[in-house]
């Protein structure tokens, strides 16, 4: 069990700023912390060897250790600026799509923090409104009717003070012959009912701030007005076809999609905020196909579809602080959080840029943190069930993988669906994350070392330090924050070994900085893949939407394919229009996590324009061994396409060939589904080490390959895939044009 987790607000520092560290701790008193400079992460007794060095800080401590707990599930909330005084009977209501009917009672609007009203459906699935009275509830009215799953419904609930009657009564926008699913209920209270106005919620009833009784579902055009009208009448009215006039508050989802408020339309402007990122912009009720941009027609998105499961920040206390020290040279450091007892340990992994106002080095690594954050804490390999047949192997099970199945409420990955089959289009670092973490193994590294995104990306930090060659670190999070700025100062720019995730704004910024004459060194595979957004009013979530094509687990739903955050249209770049072969030379071509293969040099090779590349590499092969799967090839492999934009005058040097029949194409090269599409039989299903120079003086070298990193840590770094890496880096780093 892991006794210690940890995050922080940021994921990149400078020199000198504080970091906050936010601590949970489990089973222990007190935890020591202290600052490490993370150079080598695998703890394969095959690799180079881990290695991480202590670096002087005054931090503090021991600490007492206290457990701090997550809560997950999202919700609205409304908290009246003004005591709202509400007298008579009184009606609420809202348009429902809910996704798992029958499986808890599940809140839909709650009205009172201790005494008042809320409308839910019960664990049949049926909607009622029940009488709260000191958090208890006293009575209920059912439609005893239980609502079907992805179906659009009316629910309405009426309270009288004057006769303490309950009646609530829901009706399906559709219906069809012989499915009974519309039905009405009564109740009473039996003694008098004082409803408190001054908290409503969306979706959860909220206990001390926390999110229970949580729904599952859509929630479109929550309203309460004074009166009892009939349910035809409020249906109308919540279908905008007719206005009621007796209006206390109509809250409009459709307002402010990009972030995270919403409006009331009514006399009391009781606008809201929802907490824990539910998906919006999604299709409401009224969505006709006519549009698939929210932005063009928002009503059509007035709906919010809130998860019992949603996570967006756990809220922790500081714990500490500590100021970096103002020498601390630009690198990937931890807070290494160790239990007084020595039992367990975490690390709490960042960057540290380079100084504003000091030299930077020629080179610099870009850590792909929003690749990070996708898989965070994701559980592919157990909850996956064909993982071991796509893997070609038994699955490794590491300590943090067992932790995470123990505590799901840590948050989902943007390969897991929510409890309700929905797919998770957020995924957040304001969490502990596991996998971002030296040590860790993962389900899918391949044959060896087994090991993915941040701890194979420190097999390229060991290869710099090995070769004693200086270096710079930034992430993500700054290219989104600055664009090519962030990259101006640096000669090479060198990407992690899985970088498959990119926003515009990350994807302008390294095609600005190649057509200025920058020179980019892509040592992965499967890159720049998935376009995502981020949002500037809700730091450390990045959005992604797996649109219509691509190696997906789940899809958004129809209409649903347009980012919350940017309005912009989610899926593949390649499908965007901005294939990664028009900046890096190749593209996504196949995955296949077994075996990789080595590349063979092909008439590319001889050119005198690549032989810089070859120095000192002696035979055609290139790459038979290595600590992922042993090969350099392998895990997600790259291929060139000029059809897609790979310049014409782009060198393929070597190219992998021998894939196993796990190596599968992908979905988006698949167009007709036959024998094939398999390593053994596809010639697309290759990486290929490709080389081409700028019009501006720059250069792009692109080995197309995940296991490429992996094999550059064999033998200590001693080995042809290393020769070559460094003899493209240094000619890199000379000012000579090319």
């Amino acid at each position: 069990m892991l006794k210690i987790t940890a995050y922080s607000s940021k994921i990149s520092y400078r020199p000198g700023e504080e970091v906050d560290v936010k601590v949970s701790g489990q089973g222990i008193d007190a935890y020591n912390a202290t600052l490490k400079r993370i150079v080598q992460g695998d703890i394969n007794p095959d690799g180079p060897g881990y290695k991480e060095d202590e670096v002087a800080c005054e931090i503090g401590g021991p600490f007492n250790a206290r457990e701090q707990k997550i809560v997950t599930g999202s919700y609205g909330r409304v908290l009246p600026r003004a005591p709202l005084s509400v007298e008579g009977p009184v009606s609420i209501a809202a348009l429902i799509w809910p996704t798992t009917p029958g499986s808890s009672r599940q809140t839909i609007i709650s009205v009172g923090s201790g005494s008042g009203l809320r409308l839910s459906l019960d664990d049949r699935g049926c909607a009622t409104l029940e009488a709260i009275s000191d958090g208890r509830r006293i009575a209920e009215a059912s439609t005893d009717v239980p609502c079907r799953g992805k179906t659009w419904y009316a629910v309405v609930g009426w309270f009288n003070p004057a006769t303490n009657e309950l009646r609530v009564e829901q009706k399906p926008l559709k219906t069809f012959p012989s499915i009974r699913d519309s039905g009405a209920g009564t109740g009473r209270v039996s003694a008098a009912l004082e409803v408190d106005w001054s908290e409503i919620a969306f979706a959860a009833v909220l206990d001390g701030g926390r999110p229970t009784l949580c729904y599952n579902g859509k929630i479109e055009a929550p309203f309460v007005c004074s009166g009892q009208p009939s349910a035809d009448s409020v249906v109308q009215h919540l279908t905008g076809k007719r206005r009621i006039g007796t209006v206390i508050a109509e809250w409009d989802f459709s307002t402010d999609i990009a972030n995270d408020t919403f409006s009331d339309r009514g006399p009391h402007s009781l606008d809201g905020t929802l907490f824990n990122l539910p998906h919006r912009a999604v299709a409401g009720h009224a969505w006709d196909g006519s549009v698939y941009k929210w932005v063009e027609r928002p009503e059509q998105y007035a709906a919010v579809h809130f998860h019992d499961d949603d996570l967006y920040n756990a809220g922790w206390e500081n714990d500490f602080t500590f100021q970096l020290p103002e020498d601390l040279r630009s690198g990937v450091y931890a807070a290494h959080l160790t239990s007084a007892d020595g039992d367990s340990e975490y690390y709490l992994v960042f960057a540290v840029r380079a100084a504003k106002t000091a030299r930077k080095n020629s080179v610099v690594f870009v850590m792909p943190t929003a690749s990070y954050m996708a898989y965070a804490n994701h559980r592919l390999g157990i909850d996956v069930s064909e993982t071991e047949i796509g893997a070609g192997q038994l699955l490794q099970i590491d300590r943090h993988h067992v932790f995470l199945q123990e505590n799901p409420q840590y948050g989902l990955s943007l390969y897991e669906v929510h409890s309700d089959g929905s797919g998770v289009f957020y995924s957040s670092r304001l969490r502990p994350v596991l996998d971002i973490q030296p040590k860790v193994q993962g389900f899918i590294g391949g044959l060896g070392s087994n090991i993915w995104q941040f701890n194979a990306d420190t097999h390229i930090l060991g290869f710099f330090e090995s070769r004693g060659i200086g270096y710079d670190v930034l992430t993500d999070e700054d290219l989104e924050a600055e664009g090519v700025e962030a990259l101006a100062e640096y000669k090479v720019v060198v990407t992690g070994s899985h970088p498959e995730y990119t926003s515009t704004k990350m994807l302008d910024a390294y095609r600005d900085y190649s057509d200025g004459g920058g020179r980019i060194m892509y040592l992965g595979g499967n890159g720049f893949y998935w376009r995502i957004t981020y949002n500037e009013k809700l730091p450390g979530v990045i959005e992604c939407r797996r649109s219509e094509s691509g190696i997906r687990g789940w899809e958004p739903g129809t209409g649903n394919y347009y980012h919350q955050f940017s309005g912009e249209l989610g899926g593949l770049w390649r499908r965007i229009g901005r294939a990664p072969q028009e900046v890096f030379g190749v593209g996504m071509t196949a995955q296949g996590f077994d075996l990789s293969s080595p590349y063979i040099k092909t008439e590319d090779a001889k050119n005198p324009r690549a032989a810089f590349i070859f120095e000192g590499v002696d035979g055609d092969i290139i790459g038979d061994f290595g600590l992922n799967g042993g090969g350099a090839a392998g895990n997600e492999i790259d291929r060139t396409d000029f059809t897609l934009g790979t310049p014409p005058n782009a060198l393929v040097v070597a190219s992998s060939r021998l894939h196993t029949d796990i190596y599968l194409m992908t979905p988006e090269d698949l167009l007709d589904p036959t024998p094939t599409w398999s390593g053994t039989q596809s010639d697309l299903i290759r990486s290929d080490l490709t080389f081409f120079e700028t019009s501006s003086g720059g250069a792009v070298f692109s080995t197309g390959s995940i296991a490429w990193a992996a094999a550059m840590a064999w033998s200590g770094y001693d080995n042809n895939v290393a020769r070559i890496t460094e003899n493209v880096l240094r000619r890199f780093m000379s000012p000579e044009r090319f």
